[in-house]
């Protein structure tokens, strides 16, 4: 009699963690391709800020940074590991000519390195928002092109 109140208590948690296991299994990750153009300067690093959601866009503590070093003007091609498909993401990235570390900006607090994001901000008067900027990974995503600009 025990062994069968055992069971029927044992049995439906050992289907709910086998359930909850097929869920984590079912997420699956690609590997996505940034092209990065208009790099006018052989020098420094981009780093890009990888974004999930409005509360942690363009804060730097919350972001998942990937860094890339430029060595030749042009074109610089940064692959992104781990992006989840079917997830929305925003990307924010600048140029550190200078490799110090920081997006330094002029005397007026205008960025003086050349930045981009993953989509076009409605305006240069403000900062964007997540939603003006984010884009969704899929199957199909191949990969994400920006082009940095300078104010």
């Amino acid at each position: 009699m025990f062994r069968k109140w055992l069971l029927l208590l044992v049995l439906p948690c050992f289907s709910l963690l086998s359930v909850a296991a097929v869920d984590f299994a079912a997420v699956s990750t690609r590997t996505l391709s940034l092209s990065v153009d208009n790099i006018r300067a052989a020098s420094g690093t981009i780093w890009v800020g990888i974004y999930t959601s409005e509360d942690d866009f363009l804060d730097r503590e919350k972001a998942r940074l990937v860094a890339a070093k430029v060595t030749a003007e042009g074109r610089v091609y940064i692959e992104i590991p781990d992006m989840m498909i079917g997830k929305e993401y925003a990307l924010g990235l600048f140029h550190d000519v200078n490799d110090n570390g920081e997006f330094d900006l002029n005397w007026l607090g205008l960025p003086a390195e050349p930045w981009a994001f993953s989509g076009t901000p409605r305006t240069r008067l403000r900062l964007p928002y997540f939603k003006e900027v984010s884009f969704r990974i899929d199957n199909g995503t191949e990969g994400k092109a920006v082009s940095l600009r300078k104010w």
